[in-house]
């Protein structure tokens, strides 16, 4: 009898022991398979969120984040067109860098210009209380272009709230002639370019005009 009570005990201790060790495992493979679960599904996000990301930028550098915003001017001078006036608005995003060392604009006059960059940067003027021949003299007498913002806030960046003049002059044989096309590449720093092609009318009266709507 005291055999078979010490052996019963000892039995019942080792069903015990048995019982612990199979909680402990069951419990290690439930914190290791939450760790991996939790592994799986943080990898799930990160790919998905860096596919979001490669989506947007491949769509931001196929559109271009600039828009004409209304007519074009042209001023006519001695048969010739020596200056222009592109309004221009942003689009799809809340502003635009349009600072000097990270914009350019290309420009190209049918059959005797072309030029890689003609841009220098933002002028602090106001356009909406100036003339455009204002404007035009205050870019210099060697062809170039600068922007004037409308109803601006001082920085280098053309916000959605705001308007810019992107105003050229045109010096010496760089005048575009009646019937001529001209070509503007405006490039800035994110996105893809804004092309414009304006065709002189074949009638030039001196003063501005506008081409387009």
């Amino acid at each position: 009898m005291k055999i078979k009570k010490t052996l019963d005990r000892f039995l019942k201790k080792n069903r015990g022991i048995v019982g612990i060790e199979a909680a402990i495992v069951l419990i290690s493979f439930v914190i290791i398979a939450a760790a991996f679960s939790f592994m799986v599904v943080n990898m799930g996000l990160f790919a998905t969120q860096r596919g979001r990301d490669t989506i947007q930028q491949g769509i931001s550098q196929v559109s271009s984040p600039l828009l004409l915003d209304g007519s074009i001017y042209l001023r006519a001078s001695s048969g010739k067109v020596d200056a222009m006036v592109i309004p221009l608005k942003t689009i799809g995003t809340q502003y635009v860098s349009m600072m000097q060392n990270s914009t350019e604009v290309t420009l190209r006059v049918q059959n005797h210009t072309a030029i890689a960059d003609v841009y220098e940067g933002i002028n602090d003027t106001n356009p909406y209380t100036t003339q455009f021949d204002t404007l035009v003299d205050a870019v210099g007498n060697s062809t170039g272009a600068q922007l004037f913002i409308g109803n601006g806030n001082g920085d280098s960046a053309l916000d959605y709230t705001e308007k810019g003049f992107l105003v050229f002059y045109y010096n010496g044989t760089d005048q575009a002639a009646q019937g001529e096309h001209i070509y503007v590449d405006i490039r800035p720093q994110n996105g893809a370019p804004l092309s414009v092609e304006i065709i002189v009318p074949p009638e030039l009266t001196g003063g501005w005009l506008t081409v387009g709507s």
